[in-house]
C-alpha cells in the first residue's frame, strides 16, 4: 500500500510516511496517531525520528506517564540527539525557574516520572555541559536539592566554584549573584546535611554568609530575600553546629532581642575562665557581633518608624533629695531611682541602645575579646553599622569629651548640631552651646510636632530620643538655655534681672510645664523689690506669667517696682501702689500687660521663641557666662 501512494507523499521515505500520517491523524483521532506511529516503531525500532514523535504525541495528550517512558527511551537510545538536548534544556529550565505555565509544569511533571537516577544524571550532564558559570552553579544545587545524597560529594565543589567565580567576576563587591548563592543557598544545604566540614573552612564560609546578610540588609529594600535576618541566624545555627558550637542552639530560637542579649551574656559569664579558649571565644564573639547588629538595625527602625526621625540626647534628671532632710517614708522610693533612664515619645521605648550597650561590653570584656572584635569589624567593614551607635554608647556612657570628639568629626546637619548642643551644655561650656543652638534655630524643620512631657524625670541622668520636629527642637534648646540661665539667677544688679528675664521668655515654649522655675523667679524679683527687662514687650505673652508679674506689681503682691517699657525708662525705679498715686502710669501698665496678654495664642510661641534665640543671641550669652 504504501508504495502505491500518488502525491508528493511518494517522495517521502515510509518512515517520513508513516509519521506525517500520525501526525495528520492526531488532529481529529489520537489513537489512530498512535496507531501509525506503533507500525513505525515495529518497522524502524531504531529511528530517533519515529521516537522522538511518539513522545511528542504523549506529550501533547498530556500524558504524563507516557510521556516520561518515550523520553527516557529516547535518552537511553539517543544520548547525543540534538533535538532531545533541546528537550532536557527546557525541561531543566523549567524546573530551575518552577514557572506556573502549563508546558513548564508538564515538563516539571514529566521529570518527576523518570527514573532517579536518569533525573541524576541529566542534572549532572546538563551542568557539566553548560558553559556558563552561573547556570553550572544553579543546576548543582538543583541536583543537591533533589538528591541530598550527593552534597557530600557535589557541595564542597560547588562551593569552591562560587569561591572562584566570586573572586574573578565581582572583586571587592560583597552583593553579588555567586555570594548570595553560596549564602542563601549552598550553605543551608550543606549544614543541615549530615557532612563534616573543615573548620577553618566553615569559619571562612560562615564570616562570608555574614558579609553578605549584612551589606544586603543596608541596600534599598529588596523583596527577594525575604527575612534576611532569620535566613542568616538560620546559617549561624546550622554552620555553628557544624563548629560544635553551644551557642548555635540559641539561633534556632524564636528573635526576642532581651532574650538573646541574656543569653549572650549568662554565656560569657559561665565561660569567663575560659575566655583564652579559641572555641569559646569565636562563637562568643561572631554570635555577640550578629545579635548586636540585629538590634541595631531594628532599634534603627523602630525609632524612625514614624513621620519624622529622632536623635539621642542627653536630657534632665532630677536627682534624689539628700538623706538627711528625706522623711523615712521616702528613703525607698529615693533608692528606686534609676541611675540611667531613656525615654521617647514614639511608642518604642528605646531599650535597644541599652541592650546594644551590653553587647558591646561582652565583646570588650577580656583583652583577647577587644582585639578579635577589633580585627573583625575591619574585616567585615563594619563601620557603617558601628559609627552612629559608638557615638551613642559615648553619650550612654556619660563620656562627653569624648562624644565631643566624635561628634566634631560628623557633618554639620541638625542632627550633629543637636547632639554637639547637648554636650557643650553638660560640660558647661555654654557659649559653644549657645552657638550650636543658634544654628539649629536657623533651620528647623518645617513639620510641627508634639511637645514632650518626659524631659525631665526622676533619674541620675535621663537620655531621651528627641523627635526631628519644629516643636520638639526648641523645646529641648529652650530646657538648656533654662537650665544653664538658672544658675546665674542670684548675680547682683541688672545682670540677675537679665538672666530672670530671659527665663520668662524661654519657659513659655512649654508652659506650664516650668511652673516651678516661675515661683522661684517671682521669690527672687520680690526679694530684689524691683524688675527690669528691656525685651519684654518683645517676647513675653503668656498670660499665666503676665497675670503673675501684675500681681507682683500690686500691693497685696509685694509692690513690686516694674520696668518693663522697650528702653524709655517708664517705670523704673518706680514704685506702683494701690492707694491712688501716679494713676498714669498705673494705666500704662495695665495698658501694656493687656496688650501683651492679646498676643497670647495669636503669635505663634514657636516664631517668638525662634526669633528670640535667633536676634537675641548676644543678650542670651550675657547671662551664660557667668562674670
Amino acid at each position: 500500500m504504501l508504495e502505491k501512494t500518488a502525491s508528493p507523499e511518494n517522495q517521502l521515505s515510509k518512515e517520513d510516511y508513516l509519521i506525517l500520517r500520525a501526525k495528520e491523524a492526531l488532529a481529529t483521532d489520537v489513537y489512530a496517531a498512535k496507531s501509525w506511529l506503533i507500525t513505525a516503531k515495529s518497522l524502524f525500532p531504531h529511528s530517533v525520528k519515529v521516537q522522538f514523535e511518539a513522545y511528542r504525541i504523549e506529550k501533547l495528550s498530556k500524558n504524563v506517564k507516557e510521556a516520561a517512558k518515550c523520553f527516557s527511551e529516547i535518552f537511553q537510545n539517543f544520548p547525543d540527539d540534538r533535538d532531545i538536548w533541546k528537550e532536557i534544556e527546557t525541561m531543566i529550565a523549567c524546573l530551575r525557574t518552577e514557572q506556573s505555565e502549563p508546558e513548564s509544569e508538564l515538563l516539571c511533571q514529566m521529570f518527576k516520572h523518570l527514573p532517579n537516577d536518569l533525573q541524576h544524571r541529566l542534572l549532572i550532564m546538563t551542568a557539566d555541559h553548560s558553559e556558563d558559570t552561573m547556570e553550572h552553579c544553579k543546576l548543582l544545587l538543583l541536583l543537591l536539592r533533589r538528591f541530598p545524597q550527593t552534597i557530600a560529594t557535589h557541595g564542597p565543589r560547588l562551593v569552591e566554584t562560587l569561591l572562584t567565580a566570586e573572586k574573578h567576576s565581582h572583586p571587592g563587591h560583597t552583593v553579588n549573584g555567586f555570594r548570595r548563592l553560596l549564602a542563601c543557598d549552598a550553605l543551608p544545604l550543606l549544614g543541615a546535611a549530615p557532612v563534616e566540614l573543615n573548620r577553618r573552612s566553615s569559619l571562612r564560609l560562615l564570616i562570608k554568609a555574614i558579609e553578605f546578610y549584612l551589606a544586603y540588609i543596608q541596600q534599598p529594600p529588596d523583596t527577594q530575600i525575604q527575612q534576611p535576618w532569620d535566613r542568616l541566624f538560620q546559617v549561624v545555627e546550622l554552620i555553628g553546629s557544624k563548629l560544635g558550637w553551644e551557642l548555635c542552639g540559641l539561633f534556632a530560637t524564636p528573635w526576642n532581642r532581651e532574650a538573646y542579649t541574656e543569653s549572650l551574656q549568662q554565656y560569657a559569664i559561665t565561660n569567663a575562665t575560659g575566655m583564652c579558649d579559641e572555641l569559646v571565644i569565636r562563637q562568643l564573639l561572631i554570635s555577640a557581633i550578629v545579635v548586636l547588629l540585629r538590634i541595631l538595625n531594628e532599634h534603627s527602625t523602630l525609632i524612625n518608624s514614624g513621620e519624622v526621625t529622632y536623635c539621642l540626647v542627653e536630657a534632665f534628671g532630677e536627682p534624689p533629695v539628700p538623706v538627711a532632710v528625706e522623711p523615712k517614708i521616702k528613703k525607698r522610693k529615693r533608692e528606686d531611682v534609676p541611675p540611667l533612664m531613656i525615654t521617647n515619645d514614639a511608642e518604642y521605648n528605646g531599650n535597644g541602645i541599652s541592650l546594644a550597650v551590653k553587647l558591646w561590653d561582652i565583646l570588650h570584656s577580656t583583652e583577647y575579646l577587644q582585639r578579635d572584635t577589633a580585627k573583625l569589624i575591619q574585616q567585615m567593614r563594619l563601620d557603617s553599622w558601628l559609627n552612629h551607635f559608638l557615638t551613642d554608647l559615648t553619650m550612654y556612657k556619660g563620656l562627653h569629651h569624648e562624644a565631643l570628639g566624635r561628634l566634631s568629626q560628623e557633618g554639620t546637619n541638625l542632627t550633629t548640631h543637636l547632639r554637639l548642643a547637648s554636650t557643650c551644655f553638660f560640660l558647661k561650656d555654654y557659649k559653644a552651646m549657645l552657638e550650636y543652638i543658634v544654628l539649629i534655630a536657623s533651620v528647623l524643620p518645617t513639620t510641627r510636632g508634639k511637645l514632650s512631657k518626659i524631659l525631665t524625670v526622676s533619674a541620675t541622668r535621663h537620655l531621651h530620643y528627641l523627635p526631628l520636629a519644629r516643636y520638639p527642637i526648641l523645646q529641648y534648646c529652650c530646657r538648656l538655655l533654662l537650665a544653664a540661665i538658672k544658675e546665674n539667677f542670684s548675680l547682683p544688679g541688672s545682670a540677675a534681672d537679665l538672666a530672670l528675664g530671659h527665663a520668662l521668655v524661654l519657659m513659655q515654649m512649654d508652659w506650664p510645664q516650668e511652673g516651678n522655675t516661675l515661683c522661684t523667679i517671682t521669690e527672687r524679683i520680690i526679694s530684689r523689690g524691683a524688675f527690669s527687662y528691656p525685651l519684654f514687650q518683645a517676647y513675653i505673652i503668656c498670660v499665666d506669667i503676665l497675670e503673675e508679674l501684675t500681681y507682683l506689681w500690686t500691693e497685696h503682691g509685694g509692690g513690686v517696682s516694674l520696668d518693663i517699657a522697650t528702653g524709655s525708662g517708664l517705670l523704673q525705679n518706680r514704685r506702683i501702689t494701690t492707694r491712688g498715686a501716679d494713676k498714669g502710669v498705673r494705666e500704662e501698665v495695665k495698658q501694656a500687660m493687656r496688650r501683651q496678654a492679646a498676643r497670647d495664642g495669636v503669635d505663634p510661641i514657636d516664631e517668638l521663641i525662634q526669633r528670640f534665640i535667633l536676634n537675641e543671641k548676644a543678650a542670651i550669652l550675657h547671662s551664660l557666662i557667668v562674670q
